[in-house]
């Protein structure tokens, strides 16, 4: 027997997220999950993304309800088109029969896998950030407390440019090794198998 319009329309509710869909069509909430609401005027983001499959609410224009609902206002569609539209552009494989629960099980196991790599990337550009402003502030102290001429004959170096001259390449190899794992995890590979990593020149003890 041929699957129901709801029966379809719960499968892509259970297998696509209200984020996975407003960052499909081009909305990137901020870090409290906050949208600039497309519905109506606004300069300040009011529309929120809720997790765990709760869909979305509008606080300026009231709009609000499940990721059908989004992509049915977005594009002014109906319901039944906006169900083939998300399972045609998230690549979902759903028919209007009995589904196969490896299938929809292969799909609940990628998107797991996706939130996974996009909180990794996260992490790791928040590192990268504050590793780079540490290594901007010892770059500035390198430069304004590097010796003079005659601090060189007189045989005195600043102990903050010390400091930095010993800082400077291991903060370096962090920022190299960081911008490597974040190409890796950009590209969906990972770090991957246990070969040893190199060993990191002035690491401080």
């Amino acid at each position: 027997m041929g699957m129901q319009r709801t029966d379809l329309a719960d499968q892509v509710k259970s297998l696509v997220t209200i984020q996975d869909v407003a960052e499909h069509y081009g909305f990137h909430p901020n870090r409290a999950g906050y949208i600039c609401c497309p519905f109506h005027r606004e300069k300040t983001a009011s529309l929120k993304l809720y997790s765990d499959q709760r869909g979305w609410c509008c606080f300026g224009c009231h709009a609000g309800g499940t990721v059908i609902d989004f992509v049915m206002k977005l594009f002014d569609i109906p319901f039944r088109q906006a169900i083939l539209r998300i399972n045609a552009d998230f690549a979902l494989g759903l028919t209007w029969d009995k589904p196969d629960p490896a299938v929809r099980s292969a799909i609940l196991e990628a998107r797991r896998r996706e939130a996974q790599r996009k909180a990794k990337l996260e992490q790791l550009e928040d590192k990268h950030r504050e590793l780079a402003s540490e290594h901007q502030y010892w770059w500035d102290v390198l430069k304004y407390f590097e010796p003079t001429r005659g601090d060189w004959e007189a045989g005195f170096i600043h102990p903050l440019y010390a400091e930095a001259v010993r800082k400077q390449p291991y903060l370096e190899y962090l920022l190299d090794e960081l911008e490597e794992e974040i190409l890796e995890v950009k590209a969906d590979r990972g770090r991957k198998g246990t070969t040893a990593r190199k060993h990191s020149p002035g690491s401080p003890r």
